[in-house]
């Protein structure tokens, strides 16, 4: 059986992290779980999405740290956006489907890295979907889709807290991160740069975008199944949709 969870961010892909201040493992927020009793519901209209198979789209804007953003969602999901009551640098904006579960979590926040033990194991690239706008600082990016089995590591499993053996992360992913056959499990998602001009307390003026969707599955057989559906297709071109910019 397949179960939705919020993913637990430790630090960014090795790959990226020479471009951040070195910090420690602790410094990345954790998203807060999905709560649909909760307030600052999004209530925008739908609008068609005019691709073969119409589906009604709404948009969900938001200002967060510096950063004017937006992007689409199908209307019958909501979004709950925790940043705005909160102390600053709290919260998260979270997609929940029609029943209520976490479908995908967007974090912005001041850039920084980070160094831990990293031990890659095998992972299967499931697909990407191209972003419809360049983000200004990092570029063209696309909606990448990885999976990773871990029945032969458990100690990893316990060690990450995955619910079963293989996880499907989507992610919104810098297009000239290549597409690799290892990934540190805790490190399965990538990230976006967005330059906004206003300096942080630690003096960039680049701020990070991620915006992830983890669910996890009993086999590969199950993830790889689950990436043909209609619900995953959804999440990846909601992520490809994300812009600069309100609606």
């Amino acid at each position: 059986m397949s179960r939705n969870r919020p993913l637990r961010f430790t630090l960014f892909p090795a790959a990226l992290c020479m471009a951040f201040t070195v910090t420690s493992c602790a410094g990345m927020p954790a998203p807060a779980s999905p709560d649909p009793s909760g307030s600052a519901w999004a209530t925008q209209s739908p609008t068609p999405d005019g691709g073969s198979t119409a589906v009604a789209l709404s948009t969900f804007s938001g200002t967060w740290e510096n950063v004017e953003y937006s992007f689409d969602y199908p209307s019958d999901w909501r979004v709950r956006d925790t940043t705005i009551d909160g102390p600053p640098g709290s919260g998260v904006v979270t997609v929940l489907g029609p029943d209520g579960r976490g479908l995908a979590s967007l974090t912005i926040l001041v850039a920084w890295g980070a160094e831990c033990p990293c031990v890659e194991r095998p992972a299967i690239h499931l697909g990407d979907v191209a972003g419809n706008a360049p983000l200004s600082k990092s570029g063209p990016f696309v909606a990448r889709s990885v999976a990773m089995d871990l029945t032969a590591f458990p100690e990893d499993r316990a060690e990450n807290q995955w619910t079963d053996n293989v996880q499907v992360v989507t992610s919104l992913t810098g297009a000239s991160v290549p597409v690799t056959t290892a990934l540190v499990p805790r490190l399965m998602y990538g990230l976006g740069l967005v330059e906004t001009g206003v300096l942080a307390t630690n003096g960039v003026t680049q701020r990070t975008v991620i915006f992830i969707s983890g669910r996890d599955f009993g086999t590969m057989a199950g993830a790889q199944a689950y990436a043909a559906t209609d619900e995953h297709r959804k999440i990846q071109e909601m992520i490809a949709s994300f812009r600069e910019g309100s609606a």
